[in-house]
């Protein structure tokens, strides 16, 4: 896992854990699409997630990740009758979400009689989600269950982010924050090591043979790798290196380079005290001219418009594309 952790880290992960559940009897929510990936995790009774057309029964223990962000349902039970969580969140004080937005962690007593509900919501942010080669990769739906040796390790850092929940504890704010990072990597872990993966970023980190390549280009972006320096580099022929990485990732290494190159300068875009030129720099190119025509070829706008676009995002909300 040591190639995934490195790959991960440059993904700017950002956790928000806002609200601690506990419902009764019938109750449903019904959940506006985030500019992120909203997660649910069940510590004692049962619950049901709907997202599209797919319903998900969750047990005490279970972990449910929407990385797409969709609108997605939250219920007792398949049929219960639902309010819109913006009402709840309403009357608690909450304003909408938005990336790098962060809640102190509120308690919620919803519904009355019958079996109850206890849960932990939140939601898992990464930078500029429609471009994130991880939430790319991913499926609409991840569900880790109780079971098995990931959901225990999973367990015991559900029982730790439980025990940070508490109203105006010192640092508890950041410390569940960086929990909550560290169920979402068990949730990955669980998902890369129970699934057939398609060709792809995910199945290139799962990869022995690839992710160094994978990890060279993304520790490195600046640097001029070629199809043949990677192959040495991970001891392999050019040819055979430069089709097994076709195979498992879906593009040629060199496509690939360009991608991450310009993902990684959309990070960088997000900080205005950052020169474009010092950005194309950063990811290999020798001017900024050339630099601004391949990120507007990728992103279909030049880096000037796009760090406009971002910081209107962050200002005023970004829309759940």
């Amino acid at each position: 896992m040591q190639h995934v952790d490195d790959l991960l880290a440059k993904l700017r992960l950002e956790s928000t854990v806002f609200c601690r559940m506990t419902l009764a009897g019938e109750w449903g929510f019904a959940k506006e699409g985030l500019h992120g990936a909203p997660f649910h995790i069940i510590l004692s009774g049962e619950a049901w997630v709907e997202i599209a057309e797919r319903g998900i029964a969750l047990a005490a223990g279970d972990v449910v990740v929407l990385p797409s962000g969709e609108p997605h349902r939250l219920l007792v039970r398949p049929g219960a009758a639902v309010v819109p969580w913006s009402h709840i969140a309403d009357e608690m004080g909450l304003a909408p979400w938005r990336p790098g937005t962060r809640f102190k962690a509120l308690e919620l007593m919803f519904g009355a009689g019958g079996p109850q509900t206890r849960l932990i919501s939140g939601v898992f942010a990464f930078e500029d989600r429609r471009r994130n080669p991880l939430l790319a990769a991913l499926p609409p739906v991840m569900h880790l269950r109780s079971e098995g040796e990931v959901s225990a390790s999973a367990a015991s850092l559900v029982s730790l982010l439980e025990t940070e929940l508490v109203p105006d504890s010192p640092g508890a704010e950041e410390v569940s924050a960086r929990i909550a990072d560290l169920i979402f990597l068990q949730v990955l872990r669980n998902h890369l090591g129970s699934t057939d993966l398609p060709a792809g970023w995910l199945r290139g980190i799962a990869d022995s043979q690839i992710a160094p390549a994978l990890v060279l280009m993304q520790n490195a972006p600046q640097e001029a790798w070629s199809v043949a320096r990677l192959a040495v580099a991970v001891g392999m022929s050019r040819s055979l290196f430069a089709a097994r990485f076709k195979a498992v990732v879906g593009q040629s290494p060199l496509d690939y380079l360009t991608e991450w190159r310009m993902y990684t300068a959309t990070v960088q875009l997000a900080d205005p005290r950052v020169p474009v030129k010092s950005i194309a720099a950063a990811v290999g190119y020798t001017s900024d001219a050339s630099f601004s025509k391949a990120f507007k070829r990728w992103c279909g706008r030049s880096p000037a418009a796009y760090r406009r676009l971002h910081h209107a995002d962050c200002s005023h909300g970004a829309p759940a594309d």
